[in-house]
């Protein structure tokens, strides 16, 4: 077990149609940003609110610093690196609640 606890956010993500989690999950991991330590999947939805043509994504993003514990603020920027990176890499926007 991890001696320091991991911080988790959860980020839906609007991309096309026809991107593949497995793409999403690529960008997410080749965003290269600080205490990344993993990604799951956690659903898809579809409906009139995301528009045609596209999904909802809502991944988990994990972070963790093996040397101490994060604070939450701490991982706002590495959350936010992601969220650009995928932006550029498969067209994704973050869905507002």
């Amino acid at each position: 077990l991890p001696e320091f606890p991991s911080i988790e956010r959860d980020i839906s993500f609007i991309v096309p149609e026809v991107v593949t989690y497995a793409q999403i999950e690529s960008g997410v991991l080749t965003s290269k940003v600080n205490w990344l330590e993993g990604c799951g999947f956690v659903g898809t939805y579809r409906g009139k609110q995301i528009g045609a043509g596209k999904k909802s994504v809502t991944l988990r993003l994990v972070f963790r610093d093996p040397g101490r514990t994060l604070r939450h603020e701490e991982v706002d920027a590495p959350a936010g690196a992601v969220i650009m990176h995928l932006k550029s890499a498969v067209g994704a926007e973050v869905r507002e609640a």
